[in-house]
């Protein structure tokens, strides 16, 4: 097969007879925004149509069940009744008013659902359990196969009658059509198993059965797991066999991913894994077909996704968690404005919501599933002093100053970020630099006076008279009680951070947590041996599995030495004393130790000024918030109760 030449972001592609604006288009994802029962909510609407009016070139919706059967929770989109189609309508209408067409991605969860939560028993290609929801699912009788067929041909047409431009088959992620394509999950013996042919038999009943129902004329989409990431399971080779027969069967484009619900983690790629990291399985696929090939896949920037348009490799850039962040991404970038783009940072907030059946939220927009509600009114504008230049500081008094008070911020450090920009100290982080950056430009910009290396106690902020002080004081780590810990000078994980000690010679880091991890990770990177002593039986549990488990790959990369359900007994002559898992005494040499422990929230500021007639919100840290998405949350309340 000739290769075809590649293109421009920003040029038009046709995708069957649809023709897209450009090449950046939203990929489907998970909300919990839904009404109970599947149905359209307001909430889902709005949140659709905001990101159709921020230049996307195509919309997709989150998965529809095609099925009751197949619907693992509540709040999950349907479109296996009539009576849906009024809301299907009204939802199709509203992104065309904003300026996008819209695709709805159909699907059956099969085996990855739970009786417990769906008050369903799943079913699947084989008696054959999800490795992660571990229950037994039913195996599908022919006959049932053959239904479930026209139940996704059914949805289709509902989606042409509601109004939709277009539909995307998902095969991908180890729901019920990938269960028909890996080894893993389909052990049939029929003409629905066996060899790639007879497990593909599924997905290709299933486009052709659409393409009978709607004819040639309406787009299909096939978004594929390229691979499964797992041994014995579906390869690349497989996949590039399955692009060309869908193509055959009447698919317009394909959407390239990759992983299960076992290898969660190249679904929705955390920090760790690197930017478009599955562009190459999308180069692979768009060789051996004709059709639209789009990347997905930790994009979270029109630059990457242009590089990838224009090496070839793909022909379209499916992004997620970017649009989250910010729907106007495709605007901004496209006008040349690709600073102002308030960048996601795969802390996969969104995705921890989500896997617990809540509705999702950002960490960075706290905006996300609110477009339908209206800003709070406007108060008289007054004087804000903001204490701390972390995350919650420096988002309370953006907001500040954006709902018109005049904002005065004060900063101890010589610069702005905080935690944050600690945090961004290892290699796989540096991206949490980029969000510091972008909040500091739009302070700067939105003329907030800013005082760095400036101690703001309670008279220089009553010195102000301001009408309200928001502080942002953050946390502080006392070091613990063990002996000898004075004697061994030792620094918490901020200090540390901040000090950047000349590398070289043994570190030990005390503690278990993701902050304990990091530091770890970049004390290797800085030329240290470096030993991780944590007291519980396993590592970064503070953070939502997929993030653990890049944190968790980086100690393994990098050789830091782990040590679990230790405790630490003193400190002495270089070295610390401890007893090891089996209860046996131990110790290691430490020319440098590090405590990461759980912070303590920095209330003294508060404290101080209550005693006065000062009106005083504390954010962040300092009023208990522990994550990133609790910061910035709590800071933009704040800010719009002034």
């Amino acid at each position: 097969m000739s290769p075809r030449p590649p293109a421009a972001l920003w040029s038009p592609v046709a995708v069957g007879t649809l023709t897209l604006a450009h090449r950046l288009i939203m990929a489907a994802m998970g909300t919990c925004y839904p009404a109970a029962g599947g149905a359209v909510s307001e909430r889902l609407l709005a949140y659709l149509a905001r990101r159709a009016a921020g230049g996307i070139a195509l919309v997709t919706t989150e998965a529809a069940a095609v099925d009751a059967s197949g619907a693992p929770f509540p709040a999950v989109l349907r479109a296996d009744d009539d009576a849906q189609l009024p809301g299907l309508g009204r939802l199709a209408a509203a992104v065309h008013a904003a300026g996008a067409p819209v695709s709805m991605q159909l699907y059956h969860a099969g085996r990855q659902m739970s009786l417990r939560v769906s008050g369903r028993r799943p079913v699947a290609p084989s008696a054959v359990p999800c490795p992660l929801v571990r229950e037994l699912p039913q195996a599908l009788e022919p006959a049932e196969i053959e239904a479930l067929v026209e139940r996704f041909a059914d949805a289709a047409e509902r989606a042409r009658a509601a109004g939709f431009d277009a539909v995307e088959v998902h095969g991908a992620h180890g729901y019920l059509i990938h269960q028909f394509l890996t080894p893993l999950a389909n052990r049939r013996e029929d003409a629905w198993g066996g060899d790639l042919a007879g497990r593909a038999r599924f997905a290709l009943a299933v486009v052709r059965a659409i393409r009978a129902r709607l004819g040639r004329a309406f787009p299909i989409l096939f978004k594929l797991s390229a691979e499964d990431r797992l041994p014995g399971g579906l390869t690349l080779d497989d996949t590039c066999a399955v692009a060309r027969w869908l193509e055959e069967a009447g698919v317009d484009a394909l959407v390239v991913s990759a992983g299960t619900y076992a290898s969660f983690e190249w679904i929705v790629q955390p920090l760790a894994l690197p930017r478009a990291c599955l562009r190459g399985l999308a180069a692979r696929v768009r060789a051996a077909v004709t059709i639209p090939v789009a990347a997905v896949g930790r994009i979270p920037d029109a630059a990457l996704a242009a590089e990838i348009v224009a090496a070839g490799d793909a022909d379209l850039v499916a992004m997620g968690r970017a649009l989250l962040a910010d729907p106007d991404l495709p605007r901004k970038a496209r006008s040349g404005r690709d600073a102002d783009v308030l960048p996601c940072v795969a802390c996969n907030e969104c995705l921890a919501r989500l896997m617990k059946a809540e509705p999702i939220r950002c960490a960075v927009n706290p905006a996300l599933g609110h477009e339908a509600e209206p800003a709070p009114p406007r108060a008289a504008a007054r004087r804000v002093v903001v204490v701390g230049g972390g995350p919650a500081g420096m988002q309370a008094a953006l907001v500040a100053r954006e709902r018109g008070h005049a904002v005065t911020l004060f900063e101890a450090h010589p610069a702005l970020g905080g935690r944050l920009a600690l945090a961004a100290r290892p290699a796989f982080k540096r991206e949490l630099a980029a969000l510091v950056a972008h909040l500091e430009r739009r302070l700067r910009a939105a003329g907030v006076e800013v005082r760095l290396g400036t101690e703001a106690d309670a008279a220089a902020v009553t010195a102000l008279a301001p009408g309200a002080v928001i502080v942002a004081a953050g946390a502080r780590m006392a070091l613990p009680e063990i002996p000898g810990i004075g004697a061994a000078r030792a620094r918490t994980a901020e200090q540390v951070l901040a000090e950047a000690p000349a590398g070289g010679g043994p570190a030990i880091v005390l503690g278990g947590g993701s902050t304990a991890c990091d530091v770890a990770c970049w004390l290797c990177e800085q030329g240290f041996a470096v030993t991780l002593l944590a007291p519980g039986h396993d590592l970064a549990r503070d953070v939502e599995p997929q993030t653990r488990k890049g944190v968790v790959g980086e100690l393994r990369r990098l050789g830091v030495r782990v040590e679990l359900e230790t405790r630490v007994e003193s400190l002495a002559d270089g070295r610390v004393a401890y007893t090891d898992a089996e209860g046996r005494p131990a110790s290691a040499a430490a020319g440098l130790v590090i405590v990461a422990g759980v912070p303590a929230p920095d209330e003294a500021l508060v404290r101080a000024l209550h005693a006065g007639p000062l009106e005083v919100h504390a954010v962040g840290a300092c009023a208990g918030a522990t994550d990133l998405a609790g910061t910035i949350h709590g800071a933009t309340d704040a800010a719009l109760r002034l």
